[in-house]
């Protein structure tokens, strides 16, 4: 006989809001049924709460129903094409949760979403989802990706879960981080943001090696260009040690003219000289190249250029103060006039 679940006789609590966002959802029946599912979960668990879908513009009509059907399901258009962790800044940007989770629809199936975020909340910790049983295959093609995240300050397994939990305060320390699509999929290492594993024995079928290729395409980028300051010390340096080799070369050069009866002419000097000019502009022309999309990239965000389009737009806040009777300040009546 199946014991029942013990969470569906708990009582939803009234002191927290919950905040659940996707950022890469096919419009297909599995999909909506999920969603489903979830926020029936969740209200068996949290009174307020809310899902947020980031979806293409494409996509609109097709979320417009499951929008309608569950409450307080907020919808976010962007244009086609946006990055995968350009989507998941704005979910957290537009969450009010305060506990808020980052999920892939996939493994949050998967997933006990209740004890994900009660761990969460318990260890008032960044918290990911840790499935003990790694795959050396998958390991192997991460390694680039874990080194260059490891240089950058970043703890990045591509082969791990996508799915966070974050409690509000640790949310706004990455969302005003340097690289903030970075800090949201990778916690950096930084003692202000703790970092815990919610342990799963669970897998996610669909999770391959060769699952995403552009997204870890653009992932490799994005850890370069992060590594720009560091890329351009090395410049920097190498630079100055070519600039001081060249010198002692060209002094090398004068003696060996003043001291040497017979040299052949030219040939030395042209083709040393054409290796470390080569050397010392292919370095530079890499610092230089990575250094100006770094900026153009924060200039890019900084101007706002991704910012969604609602399409409904929910009153959490005012839902809130009603079901728990409280009156809103600019809601209450003036008070009487003495005299």
């Amino acid at each position: 006989m199946r014991e029942p679940d013990a969470n569906q006789f708990r009582k939803p609590r009234e002191d927290v809001v919950v905040s659940v966002c996707f950022s890469d959802l096919a419009a297909s029946p599995a999909t909506f049924a999920a969603i489903r599912d979830l926020a029936v979960t969740l209200d068996t668990a949290y009174r307020f709460r809310e899902i947020i879908l980031v979806v293409d513009d494409s996509q609109r009509a097709d979320f417009l129903d499951i929008v309608r059907e569950v409450p307080n399901t907020r919808l976010f258009v962007v244009r086609r094409g946006t990055e995968y962790y350009d989507r998941r800044v704005i979910a957290a940007e537009e969450a009010i949760g305060d506990l808020v989770v980052l999920g892939n629809l996939e493994e949050m199936v998967a997933l006990d979403v209740l004890a994900f975020l009660d761990f969460a909340e318990a260890e008032n910790a960044v918290t990911m989802a840790f499935r003990p049983a790694k795959r050396p295959f998958k390991r192997l093609l991460a390694w680039p990706f874990i080194a260059l995240g490891k240089l950058a300050g970043f703890n990045v397994d591509p082969a791990e879960f996508q799915s966070i939990a974050v409690p509000r305060t640790l949310l706004n320390l990455l969302l005003a981080h340097d690289e903030p699509r970075l800090a949201l999929r990778f916690p950096p290492r930084d003692p202000r943001l703790p970092r815990e594993w919610f342990r799963t024995a669970v897998n996610v079928e669909s999770r391959t090696a060769f699952t995403g290729i552009g997204r870890r395409l653009a992932l490799l980028q994005t850890l370069l260009v992060y590594l720009t300051p560091l890329i351009l010390s090395v410049v920097a340096v190498s630079s100055t040690i070519l600039t001081l080799v060249g010198l002692a070369y060209a002094g090398w050069i004068i003696g060996a003219v003043l001291l040497v009866d017979s040299l052949a002419p030219g040939w030395l000097t042209t083709n040393a000289m054409l290796a470390v000019s080569a050397t010392f502009m292919g370095f530079s022309t890499l610092g230089l190249s990575l250094g100006l999309q770094h900026l153009l990239k924060q200039q890019r965000r900084l101007k706002g250029a991704l910012v969604p389009e609602e399409v409904n737009r929910i009153d959490l806040f005012q839902q809130v103060a009603f079901d728990l009777n409280v009156v809103l300040e600019s809601d209450a009546p003036p008070p009487p006039s003495e005299g």
